[in-house]
């Protein structure tokens, strides 16, 4: 079942800008990118300030779409259909290239958590608002999670997200809970229809069942009477 509490969407732009928010148009999105802010129990306002302060110039480039915080709480910075600074590098991995190009920010969206621990270890709240947005923008873009849900690493070989890094079965466990939900979501009305037209076949057929025992005992009636004339008109004639 997906998590019962909705997570908390506010939206506070970043002032466009060439540093952070470039205002460039995605060309579509393909798929997600999984980051930590890499700076513990720092609030997601803060990371946004971070982002923010780049306009200046003092910082070089870089940002996300949203910024998961440590109550569970989502800032988006930028909209989905703009460029956000996430992946950006000299070098791609070669099998990510096939998938989205030569710039993976035109065809992805960025997600920061921030995390209680050095280790990257998210918050429940974080963790499980991560789920729902996840799930939330793989329904919207209709995102196949087992293929196009990465880490920062996988892009780029950085260390980000370090707990999914370190910790893969745990990243295993996240794609294959985002694959569950949408799979469950998408054919749950499938089946109980399904169980609903077996029902009707069956009660259909139980009544062609109940009709045909009822003809054959109007039949076994009719058998019987005649029968017994038969008997009786051969008692008749001795």
């Amino acid at each position: 079942m997906e998590p019962e509490e909705k997570f908390n969407k506010i939206t506070k732009s970043l002032t466009p800008n060439k540093f952070s928010r470039p205002s460039l148009k995605i060309k579509e999105v393909k798929g997600l990118v999984i980051h930590w802010v890499a700076n513990t129990n720092s609030s997601a306002e803060a990371n946004r300030r971070y982002f923010e302060n780049r306009k200046n110039g003092k910082n070089n480039y870089g940002s996300a779409h949203y910024i998961i915080d440590l109550n569970g709480d989502i800032i988006q910075c930028i909209p989905d259909n703009e460029v956000a600074y996430h992946t950006g590098a000299k070098k791609y991995k070669p099998e990510v290239k096939e998938k989205l190009f030569n710039y993976p920010n035109f065809y992805t969206l960025g997600i920061e958590c921030t995390h209680i621990k050095d280790s990257g270890e998210m918050s429940l709240n974080t963790y499980n608002s991560l789920i729902q947005l996840t799930l939330e923008l793989c329904k919207q873009y209709k995102i196949d999670p087992l293929t196009f849900l990465f880490r920062h690493f996988d892009i780029t070989g950085k260390l980000c997200h370090k707990w999914f890094i370190d910790n893969p079965a745990e990243w295993k466990q996240f794609k294959n809970k985002i694959n569950e939900l949408l799979h469950n979501n998408k054919i749950k009305p499938q089946q109980e229809e399904q169980k609903e037209i077996e029902s009707l076949n069956s009660c259909s057929e139980t009544s062609k069942i109940k009709k045909q025992e009822k003809k054959d005992n109007i039949l076994s009636i009719i058998s019987n009477r005649l029968m017994n004339l038969l008997k009786r008109f051969r008692r008749t004639r001795k």
